[in-house]
């Protein structure tokens, strides 16, 4: 078997594809291919126009006869002399797929293709990091809503009051539990005490006081009118009358002063200071009480009107004012409206949150006393921002940078002020103006290649 050796492919000379019969000549010569010639190669950019061109034409005329030779071609062996055009076939295809290999381009260097220092990127038009790299035009939108934040029902300390005892003793009964209403002046629990029946022992002994000191004012009076004791009698015994006076009253506005109902002796009930809920309860039948416990024992608060602490971060509550409608939703209820009562001027170092208080009407009873809700602030929709790809921001030591078209093919990190993200979305609050072309896509391939220059 004949192979076909391309380094010996200077000249072939291939018969005509009509041969004629033995004995007759053709009057034109052979002709003759040249392949790979050294004296007639053509230049690089001579190859590079025409070798598709000779390919597609010698391609269209040699594959039919190719296609035809090979379907009347018999499965027996061929007599001397009939292969001969299917060998010249093959070595025309093989010189072909040479000749195309050798004009290829060769690819450009692709560090000639991209230049990067610290201060950005340079790319030209051809570079192949552009199939990677998009370019947007920074466009104004309206502003983010934020994100619901957290928070819980909590009471109005203008509207809750504590309850204890005055006296020391011991819980006898309790009509109250924790939940329940009530009403100004109603009895809540009653007490037995010594101390009380002491009070009452005060109180009487005072009013007898001011009896005595009367008849002796009065006979006082009588002897001075005949002339049987000086004045001065008199004027002592009416002070005497004015102090026991005092006594009794100080005795009748302790008593008072205990806002209890008593009952027998030693027996009295704590009522209610104002009307409302008992919202905390620590008080048991047989429990020993006084009024030196520094827990109240339990507190009434009027749940008309209660207050929601927020926790904002504190990126979001910037755009907080006092006054301000913001929205409340409890899990199964209808958003309700409330009013911003105080932001907290400090933030709180753990969560980085802020406590805002939140007074909302209650009157239905729907938010109760440690409850969670969720508080959402209305954003300002008069307001636009520049909003881009969040994947466009990206993080250069301690700041949020965005790399900026600052002429054809120079792409430069700037610093950028970044407001809320959402959605695959983030604001940009300053660094970036409406209209500037900026990278949307690949900041961060950009950010590697500038970090690797200054490494080096």
């Amino acid at each position: 078997m004949n192979v076909f050796d391309p380094s010996r492919a200077v000249g072939v000379t291939l018969p005509h594809p009509n041969p004629l019969p033995q004995g007759r000549e053709r009057e034109s010569a052979p002709r003759t291919v040249g392949v790979m010639s050294a004296r007639t190669a053509p230049t690089h950019e001579q190859e590079t126009e025409s070798a598709p061109r000779a390919f597609a034409k010698l391609r269209a005329l040699l594959v039919p006869r190719a296609l035809k030779n090979v379907g009347t071609m018999s499965p027996s062996p061929a007599p001397a002399g009939e292969g001969r055009g299917e060998r010249l076939f093959a070595a025309l295809l093989a010189s072909l797929l040479l000749l195309a290999a050798c004009t290829k381009e060769k690819p450009a260097d692709p560090a000639n293709l991209m230049h990067a220092d610290a201060t950005g990127v340079t790319l030209t038009a051809d570079a192949p990091q552009w199939r990677y790299v998009e370019l947007s035009v920074a466009a104004l939108g309206p502003a983010l809503p934020p994100l619901p934040v957290p928070g819980h029902v909590d009471l109005d300390p203008k509207r809750t009051a504590a309850v204890g005892v005055p006296l020391p003793g011991r819980v006898e009964g309790v009509l109250i539990r924790l939940g329940s209403r009530v009403k100004q002046g109603e009895r809540l629990f009653s007490v037995r005490s010594g101390a009380f029946a002491e009070l009452d022992r005060e109180a009487e002994a005072a009013r007898a006081q001011v009896a005595v000191r009367q008849r002796l004012l009065e006979r006082a009076k009588e002897l001075y009118e005949l002339k049987a004791t000086p004045q001065k009698d008199v004027l002592a015994a009416e002070a005497e009358l004015k102090e026991a006076e005092l006594s009794l009253k100080a005795a009748q506005s302790k008593q008072r002063s205990l806002s209890v109902a008593p009952e027998g002796d030693n027996l009295f009930w704590v009522r209610a200071v104002r009307s409302g809920t008992v919202v905390e309860l620590d008080v048991f039948p047989g429990q020993e009480v006084g009024p030196e416990r520094e827990k109240p024992m339990l507190r009434l608060s009027d749940l008309d009107e209660v207050l929601v602490i927020a926790d904002m971060p504190e990126s979001d509550v910037r755009e907080v004012q006092l006054g301000e409608t913001v929205s409340i939703t409890a899990q199964g209820l209808e958003p309700r409206e409330g009013t911003v009562e105080y932001i907290s001027e400090v933030v709180e170092p753990r969560r980085r949150t802020v406590e805002v208080w939140v007074r909302a009407k209650n009157a239905d009873r729907q938010l109760r006393p440690n409850g969670f809700v969720e508080v959402v602030v209305h954003p300002d929709t008069a307001a636009n921002v520049v909003r881009i790809p969040d994947v466009a921001v990206v993080t250069q030591g301690t700041r949020s940078v965005v790399f900026i078209a600052t002429s054809p093919g120079r792409l430069e990190p700037r610093e950028v002020k970044v407001g809320r993200r959402r959605d695959g979305v983030v604001e940009i609050r300053g660094g970036l103006d409406q209209g500037m072309r900026f990278v949307s896509h690949g900041a961060l391939l950009l950010l590697n290649q500038v970090d690797l220059s200054s490494d080096t």
